[in-house]
């Protein structure tokens, strides 16, 4: 009978060292999250731990990662262990099982929270940025070449356009202009943006939930038990946008024995938003630390 390849590389695999961890953002830098665990490392000598390790992801990127100790355990060292993180846009609980391959390589396989496991490389927010970099800057040479094909055409000019004066203040304005309505844009741009993609979910959803404001919840806010595994797992402040872009309000995440709940802050962005008794909140997640809220009136 022939064997399936799928189930023999699986089988190989159990029979390797490995371990997990869990990344999220509020401890991604800690010891506890660069530390090697326990049971994993007494089964290799100091010698092969206080060196390098070599991890390598499935689309064949690979980190060097140094490798120190102190009184309680072996950990990553923090510079190799944060640029994996960086490149791989980590910090979103995702889940990471490290597979020892023989002389401290590892293979390293990322499942994002949805639980569907990352098969290529992220594009980051460094390849974001330098891209509306470039839009930007090529929208101001665009007016730049209007304006001065438009003050060729204009004929004879004053002494001063003559020396550049007038076409240099008109490239400060058009400069001036044009970032300020950047700002604006990417300001917006970003929490409308999410809105509309979330548009139309239902309460009960991943992405969002909605609550009726009673007399309590003008005070602080309790969450419902479905988004409590896609916030904070301790006491952390959120960022909670209105969709028009302009406003933001930090409000302190609580976790309790009795549930999750916004607390200091949540009375200040009631006054300011306004929210009031009977208005239905509407939050979007954006992610673990920041919302999108929108408020209707009964």
């Amino acid at each position: 009978m022939a064997c399936n390849p799928e189930f023999l590389k699986c089988y190989e695999e159990r029979k390797q060292e490995s371990f997990f961890k869990v990344v999220n953002s509020v401890a991604i830098s800690s010891e506890n999250m660069r530390a090697i665990p326990h049971d994993f490392a007494r089964k290799f000598s100091d010698n092969e731990l206080l060196g390098k390790m070599k991890i390598r992801v499935h689309w064949g990127s690979s980190w060097e990662v140094k490798i120190s100790k102190n009184p309680r355990f072996y950990f990553m060292e923090k510079s190799g262990w944060e640029k994996f993180v960086t490149d791989n846009a980590l910090g979103r609980n995702e889940f990471l099982t490290f597979t020892h391959k023989g002389k401290m390589h590892f293979s390293v396989n990322i499942m994002k929270q949805i639980g569907k496991e990352m098969l290529q490389p992220p594009q980051t927010r460094a390849f974001f940025a330098s891209s509306s970099r470039f839009k930007t800057e090529q929208g101001v040479k665009t007016e730049e070449e209007v304006v001065s094909s438009d003050l060729n055409s204009r004929g004879p000019r004053t002494a001063p356009e003559s020396n550049g004066e007038g076409m240099c203040r008109r490239k400060l304005n058009f400069e001036k202009k044009k970032a300020e309505e950047s700002q604006n844009s990417k300001r917006t741009e970003r929490v409308v943006g999410i809105q509309r993609d979330f548009a139309g979910t239902s309460s009960s959803s991943v992405a969002g939930f909605s609550i009726v404001i009673t007399k309590s919840y003008l005070t602080s806010l309790a969450l419902p038990v479905s988004v409590v595994n896609f916030m904070p797992r301790v006491k952390s402040v959120v960022k909670i946008h209105h969709p028009n872009g302009k406003k933001l309000w930090k409000v302190v995440f609580l976790v309790t024995r009795r549930g999750r709940l916004f607390s200091g802050g949540w009375r200040s962005l009631c006054m300011d938003y306004p929210v009031a008794l009977g208005d239905t909140c509407k939050f979007t997640l954006i992610n673990p630390h920041e919302l999108l809220l929108v408020v209707t009136k009964p």
